[in-house]
């Protein structure tokens, strides 16, 4: 165990992330984002703008190992990459022109829901970072087979940071809430000069004769 400890490397830990600028969809009416939301509106709701978020992980491992001679079992470390991906997609209700002060308004306040969303997901690689050094970065060399080494290093990470990384992430939902303010809604009303006040009752009326 001692010349394990001593030749083997230490335990290799990597946590990446991975994300790309959101794309931005104006061709959906604000009904439509309506549904893309999948959330009961409150009563004069509209949905102008809408950023919808996907997180994923892939979890990569492998191995640095000897054979000691004596015994002939092999002694192992773990090489640990954990990559985290966040996927998001910004969308503006095709009432409001690209150019147009609405747009413009719109893709603003769904920006402040695009960067709380970054600044979360880069607190959950530390999160997922730390509990791996926690776990595994101080763990004695493996004796046994490599299986064996990554069933065991797989349970504990089910057990610590895989099952609490969604919950983890959504941790920004209170974020989204401030943004999402009634105040932020009232201030919306009045911007450009009456613009975002008119296109909001234009839509709402139209639902509403829909809704005949």
């Amino acid at each position: 165990m001692a010349v394990c400890a001593t030749r083997l490397p230490p335990t290799e830990i990597r946590v990446l992330t991975a994300l790309d600028a959101p794309p931005v969809d104006n061709a959906r009416p604000a009904a439509e984002l309506a549904l893309l939301r999948k959330q009961p509106l409150q009563p004069g709701e509209i949905v102008v703008g809408l950023t919808s978020v996907r997180q994923t992980y892939d979890f990569r491992w492998s191995y640095r190992g000897l054979k000691q001679r004596e015994t002939g079992r092999s002694c192992l470390r773990s090489r640990i990459e954990v990559t985290l991906h966040l996927t998001q997609q910004v969308y503006v209700a095709s009432e409001f022109a690209p150019g147009s002060c609405g747009y413009d308004e719109v893709i603003a306040h769904e920006q402040r829901h695009v960067a709380a969303n970054l600044a979360q997901f880069e607190r959950t690689a530390r999160f997922v970072e730390d509990s791996l050094r926690e776990q595994e970065g101080d763990a004695p060399p493996w004796l046994g087979e490599p299986d064996a080494l990554r069933d065991a290093v797989m349970e504990r990470a089910r057990a610590g940071w895989m099952s609490q990384i969604e919950t983890k992430f959504h941790e920004v939902d209170r974020e989204h809430a401030k943004i999402d303010s009634v105040e932020e809604s009232q201030r919306y009303k009045q911007l450009c000069n009456g613009e975002m006040e008119r296109t909001l009752r234009e839509i709402h009326q139209r639902e509403t004769r829909k809704g005949r």
